[in-house]
């Protein structure tokens, strides 16, 4: 009988231990779900900075909404160090703050773990383009082509067709174009009550100059962030059909929410809406990143359509609006490897 009692408490013992394993895993994965949903809510809409130190991040203090993000992932990535999808997570909150070399850090961080990791080791070599190191682009570039060369040649060749819609003149002529066209007209965020703001307004002022100038083109607007109801694509819309273009030119892209999700939309509707041509209309301080994007997504469905660039000025002189900052070159090439498949939220977030 005493045999058979210590066998039992010994049984015991072990299903408590089991049971207590499994509630400390579940509550970790809790955590981890906790501190997902935030990043992603702080990514997308922000909120109360506050709010999340007191009831998510107790004891530390946050300096704003991409903060939150980074530290979320972060913390997720600290509770499951075998998920590198995190760790991608928190370099790209950190570019989102332009903390290059934090991110960088994070990144030769990812092959430290994972020495294979090409994604990696192509975000070393976006992040040396946009700082314009010539000896680091050729390292990393280097380092790119000694894990996959065929795939590395790919990266070095979208790079430097950046590089060169990068350094052309803006365009603000309107052409008159042969064969098949398609206008394409880029959205702006719209005032909270659904209004047009400025920038869209100055942009669907040459979409309608492009449309008068090419009669039997067709017009694709785009743009899907609602506000009052109403997205971009409705208003650009409705603001070209009450300037005189008939509402049958006109296609509505308002699926996307914001330039990377315009310019794989508009490559996928383009794909059976062909044109010979597209004419992209947006403001100058988005061309070269929306000119860049869009070429790279062409290139992704096989479509051979031109794209002739017409600005919508947004500074004092053409010369003035030639200029590149740091952080728009940041801007083009974050965005740019998004397209081309490198997600910045893994699993979440193209």
């Amino acid at each position: 009988m005493r045999k058979i009692a210590v066998v039992s408490f010994v049984a015991v013992l072990a299903l408590c231990s089991s049971l207590t394993v499994h509630a400390l895993e579940q509550d970790k994965a809790d955590r981890i779900k906790t501190l997902v949903d935030t990043g992603m809510q702080y990514y997308w809409s922000g909120g109360d900075v506050k709010k999340a130190e007191a009831e998510v991040f107790k004891g530390i203090t946050l300096h704003g909404r991409y903060d939150v993000v980074e530290k979320a992932f972060a913390e997720a990535s600290t509770l499951a160090p075998h998920r590198l999808d995190f760790r991608y997570a928190v370099a790209s909150s950190q570019i989102l703050q332009k903390n290059l070399a934090g991110a960088r850090a994070t990144y030769e961080d990812i092959l430290a773990k994972d020495p294979t990791a090409f994604s990696a080791q192509a975000w070393l070599a976006a992040l040396a383009r946009i700082e314009e190191n010539q000896s680091q682009t050729t390292l990393a570039e280097q380092a790119m082509a000694g894990l996959d060369r065929e795939r590395a040649e790919a990266y070095r060749q979208r790079f430097v067709r950046a590089e060169a819609i990068i350094a052309e003149r803006p365009n603000v002529d309107v052409p008159t174009v042969p064969g098949k066209v398609m206008i394409v007209a880029l959205g702006y965020a719209l005032a909270k009550d659904g209004t047009a703001e400025k920038p869209l307004l100055d942009r669907l002022e040459v979409a309608l100059k492009a449309a008068q100038a090419n009669p039997t083109a067709r017009i694709m607007v785009t743009g899907g962030q609602p506000q009052a109801g109403v997205t971009e694509g409705d208003v650009m819309t409705k603001w070209l059909v009450e300037k005189g273009i008939d509402r049958d030119r006109i296609l509505i892209e308002d699926k996307s929410k914001d330039t990377v999700g315009n310019v794989l939309n508009v490559a996928n509707l383009l794909k059976r809406h062909t044109a010979d041509t597209a004419i992209l209309v947006t403001s100058a301080s988005h061309m070269r990143r929306a000119r860049t994007l869009l070429e790279d997504a062409f290139r992704q469905y096989d479509l051979e359509t031109r794209i002739v660039p017409v600005v919508a000025l947004d500074a004092p002189s053409v010369e003035e609006a030639a200029k590149v900052s740091k952080d728009e070159r940041m801007v083009i090439y974050r965005d740019l490897m998004r397209v081309s498949g490198l997600w910045a939220y893994p699993g979440i977030q193209q």
